[in-house]
């Protein structure tokens, strides 16, 4: 998983810049700001000189497999380094390697930034590609914790009420999380060979959370309903397979054969968000037509009030 931005397959905007980087300018830096501010102390003091110089030297101690190099303005006495009212200096650091060993760096510098906001006298403040990488990802992740632990409890009352049995209304829950984690799991193991945006995997959530329920829900209903017409539980089960089930199967067929033209689109961010969904789509699909006969086949005979 990456947040990094760049074309699918090789348009010409990406061989120029392949040009660029082999003939004249090499590979592109990884750059990294970090801000320092007092309210109190400018840059002409000693106490600030010193946190500004003790910041620069745990830095630079990461050595040269973290960080290629860091300048501050007591190195260079840059008055470009420095806000006009002499408070606010900047350290400019440049990652060592390419952007994914920036995203697996940029920790060490976070801490030290974590522990320099500590002082009394000093706010430390940092940005740039791999902070914004690193907190675009972790950002997606809660955000994908919290719409599960909201939409699941949410779903799982509802379906209650719906079907007035909580056996019933677990079916759905559970269809829909094992497709999440089944569809999580191949998207990754997708992602080691080729590049995918991270955010795909809060797609795989709120598109596994929604289609994994609705699919699972057809045909628990149709079962229900044939169970209630005094079929026993295997021939209610073939009958929703006959009928709920082909209807689920052609609705996922429909969903991943759109989902395909998003990925025609020549942009990882079109090719990672179609990758989600059709994957997502497709694990949701076959658990319904597997799983979810298995599990209602398993269940006893009060499988009627399912």
């Amino acid at each position: 998983m990456t947040t990094e931005f760049f074309p699918y397959g090789n348009p010409e905007s990406k061989r120029a810049d392949t040009l660029l980087e082999g003939r004249l300018r090499g590979p592109a830096d990884v750059n990294e700001v970090i801000i320092v501010r007092s309210a109190g102390l400018t840059v002409d003091d000693v106490a600030y000189e010193e946190g500004v110089t003790g910041l620069y030297d745990e830095i630079a101690r990461l050595g040269k497999s973290v960080v290629a190099s860091v300048t501050s303005y007591y190195q260079t006495r840059d008055e470009a380094m420095v806000s006009e009212d002499r408070r606010t200096p900047i350290l400019s650091v440049v990652m060592a390697g390419g952007f994914k060993e920036a995203e697996s760096n940029i920790e060490s510098v976070l801490d030290i930034v974590d522990e320099a906001n500590r002082s009394a006298q000093l706010e430390v403040f940092i940005t740039g590609e791999a902070t914004f990488s690193k907190d675009f990802v972790d950002g997606n992740q809660k955000d994908a914790e919290r719409g599960e632990a909201f939409g699941v409890p949410i779903a799982l009352v509802i379906l209650a009420v719906l079907f007035g049995a909580l056996a019933a209304a677990m079916l759905p829950v559970v269809l829909a999380v094992t497709s999440i984690i089944v569809a999580f799991a191949a998207v990754l193991l997708i992602g080691q060979v080729i590049q995918i945006q991270s955010f795909a995997q809060n797609l795989v959530t709120i598109i596994g959370l929604a289609v994994g329920i609705d699919y699972s829900l057809f045909i628990v209903s149709r079962y229900r309903e044939e169970r209630a017409r005094g079929l026993e539980k295997i021939d209610a089960i073939s009958k929703a397979g006959g009928t709920a089930s082909r209807a689920v199967l052609f609705s996922g067929m429909t969903v991943v054969f759109a989902v395909i033209g998003v990925m025609i689109v020549p942009d990882r961010v079109f090719f990672s968000v179609g990758l989600g969904m059709m994957t997502v789509v497709t694990v949701a699909v076959i658990a319904s037509l597997t799983l979810l006969p298995a599990i209602l086949s398993l269940m006893g005979d009060g499988g009627r009030k399912v």
